[in-house]
């Protein structure tokens, strides 16, 4: 491993030289003219490190600008303010540049239509790179499950197998975009393989529902629109950096650009990992290379490209970690070992007894992992049709490639090239609706009362109307954002997954772990090629190696042969009606043209066939009214239709009609707060908010789980507090209560299902296990709980966090960050739980123009903390008896980094 790490720095070391060398990226430093502009968003207006700005630069790119809030692009104003924190991204994520969401420019990843935080009708949350650094998300190499959570409370995520592209929002995973655009291969934020990193330069997290011109195709509790790395049009810069930390941790990288003339830019970036796990036998060794191109050829025409290609080597890390949790693990780490009989699935352990476990301990099996491939490209085009017309056109394609399997809990993918095409075309368009000379007078008792009340406070205020007093002037300026939107995906996907809940089977105290393989197991070897098996029995898959099984007819466990296209008009329009006063409404019509089938497989496997047009309708209306120039108080209201996907995102063959009219809806009120002159901004929302849940398991008659309805009602508060450039601060609180909804059903059908309901006595789980054929009718051993209405389990009611980083004159400074998360309960029964736990992290830094280095300590208290596998409504939640997560104790990790 170190060896192949020698040969990648030393390959790294010859392309930054190359490039530093090679005279190709048009102006030097003396061909830059410099003001002093500290508080704009730099890469997107030409900064260097140091905030100066090139005079010629008038270029912006397309999807990842800050844009004005009337939907025009414009420069920003140049100003010398020498106690604004300097810009993110040209300092190499500096730790004091503005994290304050009302400095980073207007949004327009929640609605389209670009607008400030303060105006937008959304809890919405900017993360640029100095948020991204100061929680540790950077150098982690994927999405742990509490490093963004330190920034905001509400995106406290699961581990979701290693391999999320996304973190959950209130209780689920969140949907990624990029660069505005769905990533639909992908089922709750899962890609199949891990993510790219490399290429994510910042993040706008937006709470709710999507909005009617990205549109969604999967039910979400909001989404996570990824700003890819942008072209450097300045100066020819770039920086290494490499990371180390404890339990093998190795992370490098490169990143380069600059200008070839004063209308194309470029940048490259390149992110190297070699990573162990505080885990036994897990590991994720990437390579991941990005490319950007930016161009204006003509004053009123941009293009801008972008590429991203990885390779994957990794082990994911399923519900294998510590199984058969109980409160005696979590609260003293006491381990139940023990066996069953010898070839069962459940039943009783055989000499049950107690022993202390290593919290490194987990069930995988040393056979097992994967490799996989990526790959990304995308072109955006924006024709400037006149000051009030554009035109922007978002062509997006992603690949991926992966095989891998987990023999212990007996989950196997082969993905033999899955492919999506998107492409949204939209027209902008801004303008005012002419009014009246003036406004009709009012009677004459109204203006008498109004001038009396008025007098105390001065002439001028008697000259100021009613109306304009108590809802403002009167503008009716309007911002339209239409067009439509087409989509292509092809899914060729076998999935073996109907014995993973094999995982209380194997004790981890006294067996070899090669011997963790599900297939030895006796109900596993009766379903192998029998078609009356769950799911439709065991069968090999063509083309993987011998002894890779899938099920023909898993639902939405993931095996599909699915061809499907999506036709998407949309409309969204905001009103600003009086200077006090906005409504945003909006609407998208998701045609769906869906033909799935079970992929080709060996003879005697079963064969589904599914075929559909569905329609799924969006709406949203959303007034806003801000009484102060720093007060908004907003309504929203959010409803859509979306899809029951399966695990990669295609649709199976065992789907129904009804699998493309599950109800997402938002309703939700706030008010936000920008006081003590623009240095703190307050967001405060209340919602409730419905979506239905995935369940990757089967009825007691062997048929796929239906999905379920669940609600999630709650509060939350943030705050971000940043006086000059030497501090800052978040602190965020949010309060849940959130419920699956199993009454809803017919009456009949169960509740329900866990894995292993009790983790001593019998196993119970939704797979025979009595003796004889498969057969399909009622299964001897069901682990469904009664139909009712059961709160989310794995999900904390309350979380808190808070960072908080302070830099010093010289560069030298300190980052702390704190998380408080109350009970989790694991399980139905809800007498097994994960008590209120906190977690402190810290950094200290040194920043300087050409350098800087960083030591994380995680976790510094050395904390016993406790994660569940599966969190809130995801579909992995029917494992948190069966698998939890100890988390990783006190570790350090260091990062240096050269700039030039």
């Amino acid at each position: 491993m170190i060896k192949k790490r020698k040969k990648s720095w030393i390959i790294l070391f010859l392309m930054v030289l190359l490039f530093t060398n090679l005279n190709l990226f048009g102006l030097d430093d003396e061909d830059v003219t410099t003001t002093n502009n500290p508080s704009s968003d730099s890469q997107y207006n030409g900064e260097n490190h140091s905030g100066k700005q090139k005079s010629k630069q008038n270029y912006i790119p397309v999807y990842n600008q800050r844009e004005s809030a009337s939907g025009r692009i414009t420069m920003p104003e140049v100003t010398v303010q020498t106690e604004t924190p300097p810009s993110a991204v040209e300092t190499f994520g500096a730790p004091n540049a503005a994290v304050l969401p009302t400095e980073q420019g207007p949004v327009s990843s929640t609605y389209g239509i670009p607008m400030s935080v303060m105006d937008t009708p959304r809890q919405v949350t900017p993360v640029n790179p100095t948020m991204l650094k100061a929680a540790g998300t950077v150098y982690q190499g994927y999405l742990d499950p509490l490093s963004v959570s330190q920034i905001l409370p509400t995106a406290y995520t699961e581990l979701n197998w290693g391999m999320g592209n996304a973190i959950t929002i209130r209780g689920r995973q969140a949907l990624p975009y990029i660069n505005g655009i769905e990533m639909t291969l992908q089922n709750d934020s899962m890609a199949g393989v891990p993510f790219s990193w490399n290429m994510v330069e910042s993040m706008d997290i937006t709470e709710g529902p999507a909005n009617a011109v990205f549109g969604a195709t999967q039910p979400t509790p909001g989404s996570v629109n990824y700003i890819t790395k942008q072209p450097y049009f300045d100066k020819f810069r770039g920086y290494i950096w490499d990371t180390t930390g404890m339990y093998s941790q190795y992370l490098w990288g490169a990143d380069v650009g600059g200008p070839v003339n004063d209308k194309v830019a470029w940048r490259f970036s390149y992110m190297g990992q070699e990573q162990g796990s505080y885990y036994n036998n897990i590991y994720n060794n990437q390579q991941n290379f990005y490319a950007a191109i930016g161009a204006k050829p003509y004053e009123n025409y941009t293009v801008d490209f972008y590429a991203d290609f990885g390779t994957y080597s990794f082990m994911p890390q399923l519900a294998d970690q510590i199984n058969r949790p109980t409160n005696a693990l979590i609260d003293n780490g006491l381990y139940t070992a023990g066996m069953l009989p010898p070839g069962a699935l459940a039943g009783t352990l055989t000499s049950p007894f107690f022993v202390p476990v290593n919290r490194r301990a987990d069930i995988v099996n040393p056979a097992g992992g994967g490799n996989a491939m990526t790959g990304m490209l995308q072109l955006i085009q924006r024709v400037k049709v006149s000051d009030n017309i554009e035109i922007v056109n978002n062509t997006f394609a992603w690949y991926t490639r992966s095989s891998w399997i987990e023999p212990s809990l007996y989950v196997a993918a082969y993905l033999s090239g899955d492919y999506e095409v998107d492409n949204r075309t939209e027209i902008r368009v801004n303008f005012d609706t002419p009014l009246e000379a003036a406004a009709p007078e009012k009677g004459s008792k109204e203006m008498k009362e109004y001038k009396e009340t008025s007098k105390s406070e001065g002439d001028e205020e008697v000259k100021k109307s009613f109306w304009e007093g108590a809802i403002g002037e009167m503008l009716m300026r309007h911002n339209i954002d239409a067009g439509i939107e087409w989509h292509y995906q092809r899914n060729l996907d076998y999935f073996g997954d109907a014995f993973w809940n094999a995982g209380n089977v194997w004790s981890m105290m006294t067996t070899n772990p090669y011997s963790w393989n599900a297939v030895f197991l006796a109900p596993f070897a009766k379903a192998v090629n029998n078609p009356k098996g769950p799911a439709g029995g065991e069968w090999q898959i063509p083309g993987a190696p011998p002894g890779w099984f899938y099920e023909p007819l898993n639902g939405p466990g993931g095996t599909t042969d699915c061809n499907y296209w999506t036709v998407n008009p949309f409309y969204q329009h905001n009103i600003d009606w009086t200077s006090k006063f906005s409504l945003l409404f909006g609407a998208r019509a998701n045609f769906y043209f869906v033909d799935a089938s079970t992929p080709p497989g060996p003879v005697g496997a079963p064969f589904a066939h599914f075929s559909t047009a569905a329609f799924a309708p969006l709406v949203n209306i959303s007034p806003v009214y801000k009484p102060f120039p720093w007060m908004t108080a907003y309504f929203d209201f959010n409803w859509l239709q979306t899809t029951n996907a399966a695990v990669i995102g295609g649709y199976a063959p065992t789907f129904q009609p009804n699998s493309f009219s599950e109800v997402n809806q938002l309703i939700e009120g706030g008010v936000k707060f920008n006081i003590l002159k623009d240095k703190m901004y307050i967001t405060t929302a209340a919602f409730t908010q419905n979506q239905i849940l995935n369940n990757l398991g089967f009825l007691p008659n062997g048929a796929p789980l239906p999905a379920t309805p669940t609600n999630v009602e709650g509060f939350e508060i943030n705050a971000s507090y940043q006086p000059d450039r030497h501090f800052w601060a978040r602190l965020g609180y949010i309060y849940m209560r959130a419920v699956e909804e199993w009454s809803s059903f017919p009456p009949g059908l169960h509740g329900p299902g866990m894995r292993q309901l009790t983790p001593i006595l019998p196993y119970y789980t939704g797979v025979p296990i009595a003796g004889g054929p498969f057969v399909n009718g009622p299964f001897p051993i069901s682990g469904a709980m009664p139909s009712s209405n059961y709160p989310f389990i794995g999900f904390p009611d309350q979380y808190f966090s808070g960072t908080v980083t302070y830099t010093s004159d010289v560069g030298l400074g300190v980052t702390l960050g704190a998380i408080v998360m109350s009970d989790q309960y694991l399980n139905y029964f809800y007498n097994t739980k994960i008590p209120t736990q906190f977690i402190l992290n810290a950094q200290i830094f040194y920043t300087q123009p050409k350098w800087e280095a960083r030591l994380y300590l995680y976790n510094f208290t050395d904390e016993k903390y406790w994660l569940p596998f599966g969190l809130g409504s995801a579909g992995s939640r029917a494992f948190n008896m069966s698998s939890i997560i100890a988390g990783w104790p006190f570790w350090i990790e260091g990062t240096v980094a050269y700039k030039f």
